[in-house]
């Protein structure tokens, strides 16, 4: 799996021909994945706190247009502890057996200046679903470096936790805490002109 892995990132990030659309860097330390979960009908926000992100974007060449965000699903983080520690057991994400996460498009579509339908896979807990994301991404002169770009890009997408096999045994009962999962993401990326 390993090296499947590898090979799609070395064709990803290392040959043209793959994707023609320029490759930006992410700005990890101002990019935020987060989710917002229910319990007894309370929120319950919590945060990714290490992911990588291959992007290639051209919104004059969405074909070409490519990106791979992997999540390391163990720096989960919430406001209450017991929470944290919980969810990172068997019954839900079950970080030892499935320590990543994984979205990667498939198709972009332009619905309006800046608004795009990413269409893509997500992978939670070794079950991939096809999904697609709303998203804002806009792209203009980078104010801290002259000659080059800078995107932002935004979105969110509700997911069924059970479709993905999160919340085993007694969890599978939405009636504590909910199906629906809403996860949100903010990308700062940056590119040469």
């Amino acid at each position: 799996m390993r090296l499947l892995s590898a090979i799609a990132a070395l064709l990803l990030l290392g040959y043209p021909a793959a994707a023609k659309a320029p490759q930006w860097t992410v700005d990890l330390k101002a990019s935020r994945i987060t989710f917002i979960a229910k319990q007894m009908q309370v929120s319950v926000p919590g945060k990714f706190e290490r992911f990588t992100a291959a992007i290639r974007f051209d919104a004059g060449d969405l074909p070409g247009s490519k990106a791979v965000i992997d999540i390391e699903v163990g720096s989960v983080t919430t406001p209450n502890r017991d929470i944290e520690t919980e969810i990172k057991r068997e019954p839900w994400f079950d970080v030892t057996q499935h320590p990543t996460a994984r979205f990667e498009t498939t198709a972009f579509t332009q619905k309006a200046a800046g608004l795009y339908d990413v269409a893509g896979t997500l992978t939670l807990r070794g079950v991939t679903k096809s999904v697609t994301l709303p998203a804002t991404i806009r792209i203009a002169d980078d104010p801290g470096q002259p000659g080059a770009l800078r995107a932002e890009a935004s979105g969110e997408v509700k997911v069924s936790r059970t479709a993905f096999g999160i919340g085993q045994g007694q969890w599978r009962d939405v009636s504590v805490v909910g199906d629906e999962v809403v996860i949100r993401f903010e990308l700062v990326a940056r590119r040469s002109r």
